[in-house]
Order: C-alpha cells, then structure tokens, then sequence
C-alpha cells in the first residue's frame, strides 16, 4: 500500500475512535511511524486529509451505493438496498457525521464538495422514489417530493449525532445503524400502497431482527 493510501486509512480510524478533533497530523504520522515531514509531503494540511477522504467517501456513495434500477430488482428492494449501503458507508466514515457542521465551516473546499455531491445524491434519491411510485409501490404528489427526499436524506445525515445526543454512551455500533433504516421506513410506511405493505412489512422485520441481533452482539 503506498504511503498516500496508509494515511487516508490511517486517519479515518484514528478519526472515527478519537473524533477528528482530538487527532493532529503529528498523531497521525506517529500512529504510522513516518516523520511529519513525510506526511506533510502528501498533505498540506488535517483539512487536506479530510478533503480527500470525502472525495473517497463521494465516490463510494455515488457508484457503489445507488443501486441501478433495471427490470430484474424490485423499486423496495433497490431503496433497501441503497439505505443499507448509505448506513454501512455512514460507519465507515462517521467521524466525518459526527461533527460535519464544524468540518464545513472550516474548510470551504470540502462545503463546495459536499454541496456538488448532495445535489447529485438528491437527484438519485429522488429517481428511485418515482420509480417505487411507477411500479405502485408507494404513493405521493409530485409537490411532496422535495420535501420527501429531503427528509430522507436529513435522517441519513444526521441519524449518527443526533442518537450521539440523546444517549450517554456514544459508542456507534451496527444496531445504531440498523435503528436508522428502521427510522426511514416508518417515514416511508404512510406512502406505501395496500398493494405493497406485505412486502414493507417483510421488509420491516427484517431489519428489527437485524437490529435486535446487533444490539445483543454488542
């Protein structure tokens, strides 16, 4: 693995398990036993860093995570897969969640990121809702849509801090994951058709056996 690949990975572990604003370059080069000088020849800066792990994590929510509608998947189980992937993505990176205001406000190259990237996630999110209305899977107006998939996205954005707040332990495992979809399908649940609440429901417990599995493995 080359020295640019050991601190990308390096960071989001020692950012996920300290929180970003409790690691310097300096403990970064230490954890991987290069001088500061050998890292500062890869990144200017902490804020170089996390620009580039965004760019990894945009690239991984983009082309892995969407999955392609296409005749041989059901619109569910497209959006079940994407809110899993979104959770998974989400662990892998949480560091990024849990104090993404901050991270923004100090660098205006990873906000402008960011921005380009949400209006391209927004634009896929809002294809598979019309393709789960297409296929009589789940029920709205063309006018609830914005506000649909931005309430959506607003659970996959800030489930990780807001369930930081709420509890005195903040150790993030797969339940808190899980507990997040089990939140997107009960926003989901009152657009569902007659037709397709079997398969919602399926779909349901599934996941509150996910979630119950995690939290007894925790």
């Amino acid at each position: 693995m080359k020295t640019w690949d050991k601190i990308i990975q390096a960071s989001i572990e020692l950012f996920n398990e300290h929180g970003e604003r409790n690691v310097t370059t300096n403990h970064i080069a230490a954890h991987l036993g290069i001088s500061p000088g050998n890292l500062y020849y890869h990144f200017r800066n902490k804020e170089d860093i996390i620009l580039s792990i965004y760019e990894q994590y945009a690239r991984n929510l983009i082309l892995d995570t969407f999955p392609l509608m296409s005749d041989d998947i059901e619109p569910l189980d497209a959006i079940i897969l994407y809110m899993d992937a979104v959770f998974q993505a989400m662990s892998k990176f949480r560091f990024f969640y849990a104090n993404l205001p901050v991270l923004l406000a100090k660098n205006p190259s990873l906000r402008e990121k960011y921005v380009e990237v949400q209006e391209l996630i927004s634009k896929r999110v809002s294809d598979m809702m019309i393709s789960l209305r297409d296929a009589g899977m789940i029920n709205f107006n063309d006018e609830e849509l914005p506000d649909l998939v931005s309430i959506l996205r607003l659970v996959n954005t800030f489930w990780l801090s807001f369930y930081q707040t709420q509890n005195m332990e903040n150790e993030i495992d797969a339940s808190v994951f899980y507990e997040g979809v089990l939140k997107i399908l009960v926003i989901l649940k009152p657009y569902t058709t007659e037709k397709a609440l079997p398969e919602f429901l399926k779909a349901r417990e599934l996941y509150l056996a996910r979630h119950e599995e995690a939290r007894l493995a925790g």
